[in-house]
């Protein structure tokens, strides 16, 4: 797949997760001498928790117990007798206290270790930043990691910092490993992981066309796409018909778009008799499937038109083709290349030129 640069791979994460205002967290023109995707991650962690500390870290109350010469908060009884402290003239006690070692930080915290530990190093200049970061969270606890671990967090929507950091905290967590042998962490490179690049792919596209321009409507109503007819025998038959969601849909006073992105070795498909290259069929069939349910459920205004998205991998593609009456476009895009070109093919790709935002 192609070998997407890594200040590149960063504007891709910040318009998937709609924290295009927070790119300016790490200096841009440091990015590009990064050579790893965890160096860029730890980079961004770090500045964006010296942020945080600039601005504001979060605290909360936090159960603690000690043992004190006078009372604070509730007696703890059984404790205080267990140890004798009367006979000292203290007490165990548990009391709220407000602290900046809450889940939030932990998890930040947990994933500058998580860096740190990592066999494979990271340059000089990225391990300082984070080791100071860590340093920083000195007061903060660590805690084991699980992917429900980032669904217990409750934040504010002013809290966009914490938001994107978090954001890469879990892409951390997704991309590493404890080694069996040494027992350090190593991380692999998700831009060789189809899977992710997909949903980062399609996460970006999407951001990107909600922030980038206004002449569209950028899902309106929601992506998901009614079925014209549905029915069946019994309602657990009904619940077997799976959900229609399109990746993209762009409405305007005058044109209708659904962009489906795709995250494919090759766009086109190449073996006997294929000639120059054939779409797929799948993908074909899928945005027809949309199109024509849409255009069935939703038929006030323009007709419908379809887009499959790629990358570009080794040459361009522009096809423009009509099935069933609806125009269907098939377009490359070129992530390696310079940021602003990228801007622009994109633009292109649904008839605008610049930014129109």
């Amino acid at each position: 797949m192609q070998n997407i640069p890594i200040l590149n791979i960063y504007y891709l994460l910040c318009y998937a997760w709609g924290r295009v205002q927070e790119k300016d967290v790490t200096r841009v023109d440091t990015i590009g001498r990064l050579s790893s995707v965890q160096e860029l991650l730890g980079k961004v962690l770090a500045g964006g928790v010296n942020h945080l500390f600039r601005r504001g870290i979060d605290r909360g109350y936090v159960e603690r117990r000690e043992e004190l010469a006078g009372i604070r908060g509730r007696l703890a009884v059984s404790e205080t007798a267990k140890r004798a402290l009367r006979s000292r003239g203290r007490a165990a006690c548990d009391f709220e206290e407000l602290s900046i070692d809450i889940l939030q930080n932990r998890i930040l915290r947990t994933s500058l270790h998580r860096l740190l530990d990592q066999r494979a190093g990271l340059q000089r200049d990225v391990h300082r930043h984070v080791r100071s970061a860590y340093r920083r969270l000195g007061s903060v606890s660590r805690t084991r990691l699980t992917r429900n671990t980032f669904g217990q967090i409750q934040l504010g929507a002013n809290r966009r910092l914490y938001h994107f950091l978090l954001s890469v905290c879990k892409l951390l967590y997704e991309s590493s490993l404890v080694d069996e042998n040494t027992g350090h962490m190593v991380f692999r490179d998700f831009r060789r992981d189809e899977a992710t690049m997909w949903a980062l792919f399609e996460d970006f596209v999407r951001g990107f066309y909600d922030r980038e321009q206004n002449v569209y409507q950028v899902n309106p109503g929601g992506r998901r796409i009614r079925w014209a007819e549905r029915g069946a025998e019994t309602a657990t038959d009904l619940e077997r018909i799976p959900v229609m969601e399109a990746d993209v849909i762009l409405d305007s006073g005058t044109r209708r778009i659904i962009l489906d992105t795709k995250y494919y070795q090759e766009a086109l498909a190449h073996g006997r008799g294929a000639g120059n290259g054939k779409l797929d069929s799948n993908n074909l069939y899928q945005l027809l499937a949309y199109l024509r349910n849409r255009q069935a459920t939703v038929p006030e205004g323009p007709r419908h038109e379809g887009i499959l998205l790629y990358p570009q991998v080794r040459s361009k593609l522009r096809a423009d083709i009509r099935l069933e009456g609806f125009r269907i476009q098939a377009r490359t895009v070129d992530l390696d290349q310079e940021w602003q070109e990228i801007h622009q093919e994109l633009m292109e790709t649904v008839g605008l030129s610049g930014s129109t935002a």
